[in-house]
Order: structure tokens, then C-alpha cells, then sequence
């Protein structure tokens, strides 16, 4: 028979030493849940207030449907801007990372540089341009107003020639051509006349495939985008170095609700769904609590999943804690036992 109940303890040299902890605690299993989970959606509602979302980044503004804060603008443009030491905004894409030099939110287009093309600075030596491409998934698209200049390209594979005075009215019979016509090609912005040892053409490339294609069978290329200025004259636009994307700005009636209703569109990090974010609390519909004072827009908040993630770490370590209280009385033996 054994020596011993579990729940007493004894100690002998033959048997050893058993120890056993205290009766289960008159708290029961569902009651510690009910008040951690209690307890960890104080905790969130407090974090979401602890940090606002960057409403810039160097001089660029940041404002919806874009965000350089995980949480902060539209879902279908999360983490494709990327803000250096807060002074340099960058735009990721397939293949790589991209300069932003400018965003209009009025015209909905960004403008890029890709460091690689052809600049001023670079003479008549011609860079090894890489391959630009978009996600087209992200609701980018290449801008007509830009005009690409494509040089040294390899005539067997790309048709250069002066294009027709029919491709004005007809541009769709002309976008096979290379326009080695192109009055950019001749007056290049800035410094006319930096490169004159190239062959050059123009091509508008209808998506980045497209121009993906043409830089495999070109030396390299710039691409010049055409501005308007602040001058009231007849000729109001001016050429710059860049490449611009239009963009599509995701409106639904949630968003509408929530910025009529002083909010800022926002999305959950962990379900990937529409938020709305107040001055008090996030919520999914729209603000509603009183007094509320209209943020500046992008100047939302972003702490949700922090909240979560330090309420579950202490909410864990409580249910730990409750399951080593309250698990069976084994006895702990120290020595030789002998249970005989």
C-alpha cells in the first residue's frame, strides 16, 4: 500500500521528501477568462489612443488613401510607401525602390524618380538602366502625360523611325513606333544638348510590361513628364525628370460615413478591414462620441494591435499562473521514494 496521501506530506531518509501546494482556488476557470478578456479590451481602447499616425514625411504631406503607419490609410495601399528618418519617401514596387518627388492629391498622381534612367548629371555616358515595373493589383497605371526617350535601342527588335503625321489623329495604328522624331529628343529639358552621342525615340508605353520590353532592348532611357505651372501664359506646361502614376483613390460609403462624421479611414492590421478612427476609439462604422474634434487628416490612430498584443501577453501569463495554482496536487519527491 502506499506510504503516503497526496495530500499530506511526509519525509524520511528511506522515502524521500513529498510536498504538494494548496487546494484548488474558490475562482473558477471561466471567471479569470471573462475578467482577462475584460481586461485586455480596456487595455486596447487605452492603446489605440497612445500613437497617431505620421501626417508626413519631409516635406511631402501623407494624407488618404495613403499611409506611412501600418493601420493608417487605405488597406489596398498598405506598405507601399516607405518614410526614411523621416525625411525621404519612398515607393515600393515589383522591382524595387523608388523616389517620390511629389504628390498631388487633387490630380491624384505621384511622381517618382528612378535613379537608374538617364539624367542631366550624366553626360553622354549612358547608365544601365534596370527593369521598372508596376503592381498593377495596387491601382497604379503609368500616365499619359509622360514621354518615355528610349536610347541606343537595338533596331531589330524595336521599329524606330519618324512617325507618320497620321499618328496625331490615329495613335492607335502608331504604337508599334519608336518615334526617333520626337521634339524631346532634340531639346532635352534642362540641357538640350548633354547628349549627343545616342540615337534616341520615343515610345509611350501603355503598361510597365511594355516598357519592361523596351528596356530590354534599349541601352537606357529617361522619362519626362509634363507639369502645369503657376504662370498665366498660353503655354502653361512645363517638362520635369520623373516618371508619373496616376492613382485611384478607394472610396466606399463606410469611408464616406466615417470623414462626414470627423473619422479618418483607416483598416485593422490583423482582420484587414475597414476602421474608422477617432479622437477616442476606433470603431467600424463612424464617431460617435461627443464633442468631436476633426483630426487632421492622416492624424489617426494606430495602436490597435499593439493593445492587443500586450493584453494577450498579460492575459497569458495570468491564465499561466491560474493553471499552475489549480492543476492536480502531484507531490513533489525529493530523494529516493519509495512507494511500496
Amino acid at each position: 500500500m502506499r506510504a503516503q496521501s497526496i495530500f499530506t506530506h511526509s519525509c524520511s531518509m528511506e522515502k524521500g521528501c513529498q510536498f504538494r501546494g494548496n487546494r484548488f482556488l474558490s475562482v473558477k476557470f471561466p471567471q479569470v477568462i471573462a475578467i482577462l478578456t475584460s481586461f485586455a479590451v480596456l487595455l486596447v481602447e487605452g492603446t489605440t489612443m497612445s500613437s497617431l499616425c505620421r501626417t508626413s514625411c519631409g516635406d511631402l504631406p501623407i494624407e488618404y488613401p495613403f499611409g506611412i503607419d501600418d493601420g493608417c490609410g487605405s488597406l489596398e495601399y498598405r506598405s507601399l510607401l516607405v518614410c526614411t528618418n523621416n525625411t525621404q519617401l519612398e515607393l515600393w514596387t515589383p522591382s524595387g525602390r523608388y523616389r517620390v518627388m511629389n504628390i498631388s492629391y487633387d490630380n491624384q498622381y505621384v511622381v517618382v524618380s528612378d535613379s537608374s534612367m538617364w539624367s542631366c548629371s550624366a553626360g553622354n555616358k549612358l547608365p544601365q538602366s534596370q527593369r521598372f515595373s508596376l503592381d498593377i493589383s495596387k491601382k497604379f497605371s503609368i500616365s499619359i502625360s509622360n514621354t518615355f526617350l528610349y536610347f541606343n535601342c537595338n533596331e531589330s527588335f524595336v521599329l524606330v523611325q519618324p512617325q507618320p503625321s497620321y499618328c496625331e489623329s490615329q495613335s492607335e495604328r502608331c504604337e508599334s513606333v519608336c518615334d526617333s522624331n520626337n521634339y524631346l529628343c532634340n531639346n532635352l529639358p534642362v540641357c538640350p544638348k548633354a547628349l549627343t552621342k545616342a540615337s534616341c525615340c520615343s515610345y509611350y508605353p501603355r503598361t510597365s510590361d511594355s516598357l519592361r520590353l523596351m528596356l530590354e532592348n534599349c541601352e537606357s532611357y529617361t522619362s519626362v513628364y509634363w507639369g502645369l505651372t503657376n504662370k498665366s501664359t498660353s503655354y502653361n506646361q512645363l517638362p520635369s525628370y520623373g516618371i508619373r502614376l496616376n492613382y485611384e483613390v478607394p472610396i466606399t460609403t463606410h469611408c464616406v460615413n466615417c470623414q462626414e462624421h470627423g473619422g479618418i479611414c483607416g483598416y485593422d492590421t490583423q482582420l484587414s478591414s475597414f476602421l474608422c478612427l477617432c479622437t477616442q476609439k476606433n470603431t467600424t462604422t463612424y464617431c460617435t462620441e461627443h464633442n468631436v474634434h476633426h483630426v487632421r487628416q492622416g492624424q489617426v490612430v494606430a495602436g490597435i494591435v499593439a493593445g492587443i498584443g500586450v493584453g494577450g501577453m498579460i492575459g497569458g501569463g495570468a491564465i499561466i499562473w491560474y493553471l499552475r495554482r489549480t492543476r492536480p496536487n502531484r507531490p513533489y519527491r525529493l530523494g529516493a521514494v519509495n512507494t511500496t
